[in-house]
C-alpha cells in the first residue's frame, strides 16, 4: 500500500526523523526516495515485543523493490547491535529515536517438521552454540519466566 506519510508508525517518532532515516538508507543502499508516495509500508505479525513493518520502495533497476525491515522497540537494541555485529541476524542499517532499519531477510518461520529434520536441526544447533558465545552487553538476568507468567503460562 502507498501511503502519502507514515501513518502507521505515528507516535513512535517523528515522521520527519523516520524519513530522514529511510532516506539515507535508501541512499546508502544506492537508491533514492524523491517521493513519500513510493514507499509501501507493511505491518509484519509475529513480533513477540516490537512493532514490526516491512517497507518497501523501488529501486533504480526498472522496478525492482528494495526492502527493509523498520522495527520499534523497546530496551534490547544493545543486544541486537551485538548479534548483528557478530553475523548472528539482519544486519543493523540504521537507528532512530524510538526503533531501527534492519536488512529484511525473506524466510518462513521453521514447522515442528522442520526441525525434527536432522540436517536443518544440526544447522539451528551450531547457529546456537555460536549465539550462546557472543558476550552480550547488559544486564544477564533472564527475562522469560516472568514474561511467560504475563502471558498466563
Amino acid at each position: 500500500m502507498a501511503i502519502k506519510t507514515i501513518e502507521l508508525l505515528k507516535g513512535s517518532a517523528s515522521q520527519e526523523e523516520l524519513m530522514e532515516v529511510i532516506t539515507a538508507v535508501a541512499s546508502d543502499l544506492g537508491d533514492v526516495i524523491d517521493d513519500v508516495n513510493t514507499l509501501q509500508v507493511i505491518p509484519l505479525k509475529g513480533a513477540m515485543t516490537n512493532e514490526v513493518f516491512q517497507i518497501n520502495w523501488p529501486t533504480k533497476n526498472d522496478g525492482d523493490l528494495r526492502k527493509v525491515l523498520v522495527r520499534l522497540y523497546g530496551e534490547e537494541i544493545r543486544t541486537f547491535e551485538c548479534i548483528s555485529k557478530h553475523g548472528q541476524g539482519p544486519r543493523l542499517l540504521a537507528r532512530f529515536t524510538t526503533g531501527r532499519v534492519e536488512e529484511f531477510i525473506h524466510a518462513r518461520t521453521l514447522s515442528a517438521i522442520d526441525l525434527r529434520d536432522s540436517e536443518i536441526s544440526s544447522l539451528v544447533a551450531s547457529r546456537m552454540r555460536e549465539f550462546h558465545k557472543l558476550h552480550m552487553p547488559g544486564t544477564k538476568k533472564a527475562h522469560i519466566w516472568q514474561r511467560m507468567r504475563n502471558w498466563g503460562w
